[in-house]
């Protein structure tokens, strides 16, 4: 029986994994990795493996057996999360920023084309808000930190404090949003439960 527990070894060799096919431009982190399974896992769509995979390896043929056991077992992971035991962002407060914009970029890089179906649909002006709201939150730290920088000496707050308000909500709003798009998914009647 294939276990598909997420062990340090697997961290480890994603990383090394995506580190090597980094080209500069489509090539994620496996921070950006860990943000777009957030969003597939999440996703009113069931998205297929092959599907996500083929997005994670830029279309890797030559992706070993080992790195996409790694890469299933990161997305167990992350729904065994989202489903059972509650997600919670995979880095903290003080973690780098790079750290944090790449979990975002990958984030709204599964979530966009959803995201788009379903703020396009007929839904209530509640669930718009409620969905626009929770993905700026999510999404918040894909903006590039000088425009941050920039925008809390135009306005007067702290970085650091203006930061950490923004993963605290980001915090709060990330195990409920499985829920969410379930519910907005429901509601515009292009899904059924």
């Amino acid at each position: 029986m294939m276990e598909f527990d997420f062990r340090p070894e697997q961290q480890v060799l994603l990383s090394e994994y995506l580190g090597s096919r980094s080209n500069g431009i489509e090539a994620m982190t496996l921070e950006g990795v860990q943000g777009f399974l957030f969003a597939v896992v999440c996703s009113p769509d069931g998205v297929e493996p092959e599907q996500w995979l083929s997005e994670v390896t830029c279309g890797d043929e030559h992706v070993t057996e080992e790195v996409v056991f790694a890469f299933l077992a990161l997305h167990h992971h992350i729904s065994e999360q989202v489903y059972n035991s509650g997600f919670e962002l995979p880095f903290d407060e003080s973690a780098p920023w790079v750290v944090m914009h790449q979990w975002s970029l990958g984030f709204l890089r599964g979530s966009q084309g959803y995201l788009s179906t379903l703020s396009q649909a007929e839904i209530s002006e509640e669930h718009k808000e409620a969905l626009i709201s929770t993905t700026e939150l999510l999404g918040f730290f894909s903006l590039e930190q000088e425009q941050v920088e920039t925008y809390c000496k135009t306005t007067g707050i702290e970085l650091d404090v203006f930061c950490k308000a923004q993963y605290e909500l980001a915090t709060q709003v990330a195990p409920a949003f499985a829920e969410l798009v379930e519910q907005v998914a429901i509601a515009s009647g292009l899904y059924e439960e």
